[in-house]
């Protein structure tokens, strides 16, 4: 963990503040539905499943980036170990 940058160490921790979160919220929804099986917890199951959508769409275009980056950067190594016509 020492050598990851400030926006690694970020978003894991954005990723999992919101995977604790939905995992409560899902242990809260399974409690409601063992402990009152008549509760209707249709918008709270939905709204778990957005948030989760949410979170794999932050890691997919977190990873997206960094991809990026890693790509323009073997560019550039590779332009400057070239011969140049100096």
């Amino acid at each position: 963990m020492r050598n990851r940058s400030t926006t690694d160490l970020l978003i894991l921790m954005v990723a999992g503040t919101v995977c604790f979160a939905v995992l409560a919220a899902g242990a809260g929804v399974a409690a409601v539905e063992i402990a009152h099986p008549e509760v209707d917890t249709t918008s709270a199951q939905n709204s778990i499943g957005d948030v989760i959508n949410t979170l794999i769409g932050l890691l997919a275009g977190f990873l997206a980036g960094r991809t990026q980056v890693q790509v323009e950067r073997t560019k550039q190594e590779r332009r400057d170990a070239e011969p140049g016509d100096e």
